[in-house]
């Protein structure tokens, strides 16, 4: 006689079975999901390269490899900010879990377009707080955190003065209603003024109308001076580049590419390594599920202070002992 006893001796080993395998698919369901990588939105707006080599080497550091625990979607590139919107659209739809984005009417563009929810790493932003992006550099306030491009005014005054004292009127080019570069210069204005240093601003809205400024004022300044712009990275170093090495007037520059590229001098913030400090944000972002909220932006400290040797020997500059022990030259 088959009894109630026997009967569930008879089926445990097919529910043993079955429990098993439920298991294992478990298992592998939770496998799955952990292999699926982050996806990353690359909001580069006109390009620099060197800052997401540098935002991938630090998420590498963290343990991130590319194909395999995060994927990167680049978008566009283009200064242009209909173009950038259309950008921010796209990351919106395909869902992605982080943004890394680059300047600050690129990171402007993200913000508006993106749900609160995105978090969105920024770099090459000088002021982030300033500008409304973060509230401010200890506490974003919202779904936004990252790192500054932004060298404190002193740093300007103090390699002026040390590389070319005889200075006493510098012009400032910066785009006209750009909210950065309009901050830096005013601040550069009152710092410069209070020392005794003559500034006369330029505010152009393009290439050509900065080639004009600057035009007019040869041989009435004894500097030009470059802003964290998107206008002057775009081509507007370049151009007061070649009007300073045909006239012989140095260029104290803000960014380490127009630096490199021919500029005088200047204390700047290297994109990589602002890059990279993005890109360990976004790794304790992803991997650990820590809001922005809970980090805190950055810049670099100290700066670089860096200085083309080719044009600073073209321009017969002679840089004194102070001045050879705390320098960085571009070729080095």
């Amino acid at each position: 006689m088959l009894t109630l006893h026997h009967l569930k001796y008879l089926l445990r080993p097919r529910i043993v079975g079955l429990r098993a395998v439920i298991l294992v698919c478990l298992m592998l369901i939770s496998s799955a999901l952990q292999a699926t990588p982050f996806r990353i939105g690359l909001a580069t707006w006109s390009g620099y390269p060197e800052s997401v080599r540098g935002f991938k080497a630090g998420l590498a550091n963290a343990g991130f490899i590319e194909g395999l625990d995060v994927t990167f979607i680049a978008g566009e590139q283009g200064a242009d900010v209909k173009l950038q919107t259309r950008v921010a659209e796209t990351f919106r739809n395909e869902g992605v879990d982080l943004v890394y984005s680059l300047t600050t009417p690129g990171t402007t563009v993200m913000k508006e377009v993106l749900p609160s929810s995105t978090p969105i790493v920024f770099s090459i932003v000088t002021y982030p707080a300033d500008s409304g992006l973060i509230e401010s550099f200890e506490y974003s306030g919202n779904n936004l955190v990252g790192t500054s491009n932004y060298v404190p005014i002193r740093h300007y005054l103090y390699l002026l003065k040390l590389i070319y004292p005889q200075v006493n009127r510098i012009a400032i080019f910066h785009r006209k209603g750009e909210a950065n570069s309009q901050i830096q210069s005013a601040n550069l204005l009152r710092l410069f003024r209070r020392e005794g240093i003559e500034v006369v601003e330029f505010k152009p809205e393009n290439l050509q109308q900065l080639k004009r400024l600057a035009e007019q004022v040869v041989g009435q300044v004894d500097a030009f001076m470059t802003t964290t712009d998107t206008l002057i990275q775009a081509g507007g170093e370049q151009i007061l580049i070649e009007l300073s090495l045909e006239h012989g007037i140095p260029v104290l520059s803000s960014n380490k590419k127009g630096i490199e590229q021919g500029a005088s001098f200047g204390p700047v913030a290297d994109f990589y390594t602002l890059g990279y400090m993005a890109g360990q944000k976004a790794a304790l972002i992803l991997r650990d599920g820590t809001a922005p909220t809970k980090l805190e932006s950055e810049i670099q400290n100290p700066p670089l202070f860096l200085v083309n040797r080719n044009t600073i020997n073209h321009l017969g500059i002679p840089l004194s002992p102070e001045a050879l022990r705390n320098v960085t030259w571009t070729d080095e």
